[in-house]
């Protein structure tokens, strides 16, 4: 197997040739790129690069939604030997000014003139910053240093004709396994993000291993949706489509990907957890306006469904004849329209990078759709655990990745050592040798191994609470129990040093306003809908209902309804849409001493909930 990462792209491009490499919607339809297409634009993007001073171990940047050029930008880069480190497009210019300067980028690609303002902004930060190159220039600039993508592509022609195509394979062939590959930067949940060095070697491992447990085919077609920036697009969407040599579905946007994965059905896709929480709220809604009868029916299904599937993965069983008719009829009435809903061409799926709501797994694997939760970190460039065919346990992470040790640190803290760790945060010496203490990769992570050996997460190390009676308590595993609620978007727990737990909760605003209407609550607008008493005593009777599944202690005593969701605009989310704490708990400071006022009982379970 191909050791590095732009020579598994050289090896599939002569491979490959007239195949689809991706798939991408202009003008309302799709089209295809192939191999050998998208082989000719790197290669002259990459000796555009040359042609602009850019040498071995040199870092190139890009701010840039999910699009095609993205991926061309991406293995440029890699071709020419370079460091990529990409950009959120949702971040401020004082945010990108942070990665240009910190990784040093000397280039950085721009996806429209938007994101070109922003960076104009960011560059007298970034004393290493030569050249910005967007997309597409509409308008002249003044100023030699920003180009558009098309003159870059022009300079490598250039280059091309005074043969330096040897040059270029030549480059290919000097980079090595252990060579950097990345730098990406983590969200910032609890301070400046850090730059991870990602190597070829540990990305190709954490490949290799991925294709041992879901094997590709020559029908494998994967979907990209997240930005590159998030590490698990770019190490297990991108790379991995790269490396092992099947297509990729390009979406418009995240916004579109319910639509994009219906029309284009891949096989398989990571994705993160609201994708699936859309679907099958979508589904539960239409089951609840259904008629009690066929409510009944569905209901039936689920349950027929998820016998077969426990008979189906029992080795050595015989199906029993009844459960098999059953599970047909099952598919005739739901399963096929679940699976239509997920392009009807899905084999498995991945969740990652927050919890997911077990109940939505059962129903998924009910309707014969598997979607196996995994576990790793921005600071891991392989997979920690993942579920997978064989070792499957819904509530789980799954069983830790072959080759790698798992011990279990002060307050449970998940530690891990062997391939799976990266050489550390770039430029930070100090926070990799607190990341990796005693030789240990320090996660931040609570779990615990049960005794199958699957692992279970229960918390965030530096988010755990600690109230007045020296109790330790998770507010993430609250928080995504209270989620439960069709009619809770967000919710964040609070109670450090107190007797008792509080929450912010924000709501979601479909549901919400569809439980209105049928309901003949008058309400001008939604803000003015979460202050509605009727509103706020059906979140009280949602918590009260999930405080029942809860300790005395982790139970919520008083919830406060806020009328907006949490915004990136407004910093209260990372990112990759994880919310921040401590901007949160700064932000309603007033709000949340109000829930621990001794006289303040309005906001008592029980009683109406407040908002604001």
């Amino acid at each position: 197997m191909i050791g590095t990462l732009p020579g598994a792209f050289i090896e599939n491009v002569l491979k490959r040739h007239n195949k689809p490499f991706l798939y991408f919607k202009k003008e309302g339809r799709w089209q295809s790129v192939s191999w050998k297409a998208v082989g000719e634009t790197v290669k002259l993007l990459a000796l555009g690069f040359v042609a602009l001073g850019i040498k071995k171990g040199d870092r190139i940047s890009a701010v840039s939604e999910t699009r095609p050029e993205m991926a061309y930008v991406c293995l440029a880069v890699a071709t020419s030997g370079a460091i990529f480190a990409p950009i959120y497009h949702t971040n401020s210019p004082s945010q990108c000014a942070h990665v240009l300067k910190d990784s040093g980028a000397r280039i950085v690609y721009a996806e429209d003139e938007a994101q070109l303002e922003k960076l104009k902004v960011a560059w007298k930060e970034c004393p290493a910053l030569e050249r910005i190159i967007v997309h597409k220039l509409s308008t002249p600039q003044n100023d030699h240093r920003i180009m558009s993508l098309e003159e870059v592509f022009t300079l490598g022609k250039r280059e091309c004709e005074k043969n330096s195509e040897t040059s270029y394979y030549n480059r290919i062939k000097g980079i090595n396994p252990k060579d950097i590959s990345a730098i990406i930067y983590t969200s910032g949940t609890t301070g400046s993000p850090k730059g991870v060095i990602d190597t070829n070697e540990g990305i190709v491992k954490n490949i290799k291993l991925l294709e041992k447990w879901f094997p590709v085919s020559e029908r494998s077609i994967g979907i990209s949706a997240l930005p590159m920036a998030h590490a698990l697009e770019l190490r297990n969407g991108h790379w991995y489509h790269v490396y092992c040599g099947f297509p990729q579905i390009y979406a418009q946007s995240i916004k579109t990907i319910y639509e994009d994965i219906r029309e284009m059905g891949p096989t398989f896709f990571f994705i993160p957890p609201r994708f699936y929480e859309k679907v099958y709220y979508e589904i539960m809604t239409n089951i609840s306006a259904a008629a009690p009868y066929k409510n009944r029916i569905y209901n039936w299904c689920v349950k027929t469904g998820t016998e077969f599937q426990d008979q189906k993965n029992c080795d050595g069983t015989r199906l029993d004849l009844r459960l098999r008719i059953s599970n047909a009829i099952g598919h005739l009435i739901l399963f096929r329209s679940v699976r239509r809903m997920l392009g009807g061409k899905m084999e498995w799926a991945s969740s990652g990078g927050a919890p997911i709501q077990p109940k939505i797994l059962e129903f998924f694997r009910a309707c014969g759709l598997g979607i196996y939760e995994g576990y790793g970190l921005t600071e891991a460039p392989g997979l920690i655990a993942l579920n997978r065919p064989g070792a499957w346990k819904i509530g789980t992470v799954g069983k830790p990745s072959e080759g790698l040790e798992l011990k279990f640190g002060e307050e449970g803290e998940i530690l891990i050592k062997g391939w799976a760790m990266s050489q550390g945060y770039w430029n930070n010496p100090e926070g990799t040798a607190e990341l990796y203490h005693n030789g240990l990769l320090h996660t931040g992570d609570i779990g615990r191994l049960d005794e199958e050996g699957f692992l279970h997460i229960t918390g965030r190390k530096k988010e755990l609470i600690i109230t007045s009676t020296g109790k330790n308590i998770s507010p993430a595993n609250i928080a995504t129990l209270l989620k439960t609620s069709l009619y809770i978007s967000e919710a964040v727990v609070f109670g450090e040093g107190k007797t008792y737990l509080t929450a912010l909760v924000t709501l979601d605003e479909e549901n919400t306003t569809t439980y209105a209407r049928d309901r003949k609550i008058l309400f001008t607008d939604f803000p003015s809908l979460t202050r509605h008493p009727e509103i706020s005593a059906l979140i009280d009777s949602e918590i009260q209902a999930r405080n029942q599944q809860l300790s005395r202690i982790e139970q919520i005593k008083k919830f406060a309804i806020l009328e907006n969701q949490f915004s990136l605009d407004r910093e209260e989310l990372t990112p990759t849409m994880k919310v921040r704490r401590k901007v949160i708990e700064d932000r309603y400071r007033e709000l949340i001493a109000t829930m621990y006022e001794q006289k303040n009982n309005a906001s008592s379970m029980g009683r109406e909930g407040m908002t604001t």
